[in-house]
């Protein structure tokens, strides 16, 4: 079973998922479980999956087990709702909403410490992955780089999820301003924060906002514990399109100081007709 591969007991399990009910057995999860992992490997992929679960890495291995642990258990919680109701037990909608949240936020932050670590590892299967083998093709490589351009918290697995994404605007629009603006470092750097912007215009259209930065995702939720699906898929279409017209803006001007033709310098003290020029300025 997969959470048996992973966990040695409930206990084990509950060390890292906040808030598990102790009636639980991990054959219980077991189908959560398995769309949990599922949508882990799509990430990392499964030979690095294995990778972690049968090394001797234990920072790794504790950030996989909580990321599957409470990924599982954000999957779960719509099915302990029901079977709590059944024996009389009642659950608010809010309440069900705010531990499914805080489910999926240490998920988050699990798989971004997990795939900050899986950079630095000796995991070789990690650089086979199809993410990795696309970061030579971008032009922000890195987190920390992305994050300088757009705040995403530095989050390791928005930007990881965002790669195809980046790959996306380069070669639909800007792959052809960033080899005119060779060498000219200002230039450059105004193109990747019109790039890191289009990428997470079009991330904020694709991504259920819950996947989305604590810092974005501040700037669209109600602030209430419900959720307001429609209000907030509006906010989010009209952030994108800010940042769509911001990115097309700074674009614009690009393209203008690489039209412009460049400048000359005339000296004053020797620009002056001379009796010699022929030419003459009539009044």
């Amino acid at each position: 079973m997969i959470l048996d591969d992973l966990f040695q007991s409930l206990g084990d399990f509950s060390d890292f998922v906040p808030g598990v009910d102790s009636s639980f057995t991990l054959a219980q999860l077991a189908s959560s479980a398995i769309s949990a992992k599922k949508q882990i490997t799509n990430i990392i992929s499964v030979p690095v999956y294995d990778a972690i679960q049968t090394g001797t890495d234990e920072v790794l291995k504790s950030n996989l087990k909580a990321a599957l642990g409470n990924l599982t258990m954000a999957k779960e919680t719509i099915f302990d709702v029901v079977r709590k109701r059944k024996s009389d037990i009642d659950i608010y909608k809010n309440e069900q909403e705010a531990l499914r949240k805080a489910y999926f936020d240490n998920y988050y932050n699990a798989m971004d410490s997990l795939i900050s670590g899986l950079y630095s590892s000796q995991i070789t299967a990690w650089k086979a992955t199809p993410y990795c083998k696309l970061l030579d093709k971008l032009q922000i490589k890195t987190t920390d780089d992305f994050n300088l351009y757009y705040p995403i918290d530095n989050s390791y697995l928005y930007f990881f999820r965002c790669i195809p994404l980046q790959l996306e605007v380069l070669r639909s629009t800007m792959s052809g301003y960033f080899v005119q603006a060779a060498e000219k470092e200002a230039l450059i750097d105004n193109l990747k924060s019109a790039l890191a912007q289009l990428t997470v215009a079009i991330s904020l259209k694709r991504f259920d906002p819950q996947e989305l930065p604590l810092t974005i995702r501040n700037l669209v939720e109600d602030g209430t514990s419900q959720r307001q699906t429609s209000s907030e898929q509006s906010r989010l279409l009209e952030l994108a399109s800010d940042l769509v017209n911001n990115a097309t803006d700074i674009i614009k001007n690009v393209e203008i100081s690489l039209t412009q033709p460049a400048a000359t310098n005339v000296e004053t003290e020797t620009s002056f007709n001379q009796p010699d020029d022929l030419i003459y300025l009539m009044p």
